[in-house]
């Protein structure tokens, strides 16, 4: 059964939530899950690429942006899509919906800004998910 993961931040800041996510990366990698972030824009798919590469100076996350010649041997890859995927356990979806392929993943996380919108689109959210019988757990960073 999937798990659901809601990460609610107490900021509402685009750069705080992406380094929550780079940090949540971290911890999954060193775990030895794969991981796949769905960024919700080509923008933020280049923000989250940057910041991995220079995320903690005592680390290392390897991972890949799709588009690249078929499926990804990096832990690590991010896309705007789900398309090269199956190499993945673990989900951090960044998008404004859902995610429709939850039953491929073991784990997804969901991280939510402080704003009014982000908190929205988390409700929403967490209803599809409960819809669906997930388990879904709730952590207020």
């Amino acid at each position: 059964m999937t798990q659901v993961n809601f990460y609610t931040l107490p900021s509402n800041e685009a750069l705080s939530r992406l380094l929550f996510v780079c940090r949540l990366t971290e911890k999954a990698y060193s775990l030895g899950h794969r991981i796949h972030i769905q960024a919700e824009s080509d923008e933020q798919l280049k923000l989250l690429d940057d910041l991995l590469w220079q995320y903690a100076p005592s680390s290392f996350i390897p991972h890949t942006t799709q588009g690249g010649s078929g499926e990804s041997r990096d832990p690590v890859s991010l896309g705007t899509g789900l398309t090269d995927t199956k190499h993945a356990n673990v989900l951090i979806n960044l998008g404004k919906q859902a995610s429709q392929a939850g039953d491929q993943f073991n784990r997804i996380n969901e991280v939510i800004s402080a704003d009014p919108e982000s908190l929205e689109q988390g409700r929403n959210k967490y209803r599809d998910y409960k819809s669906k019988d997930y388990q879904i757990e709730t952590f207020k960073i």
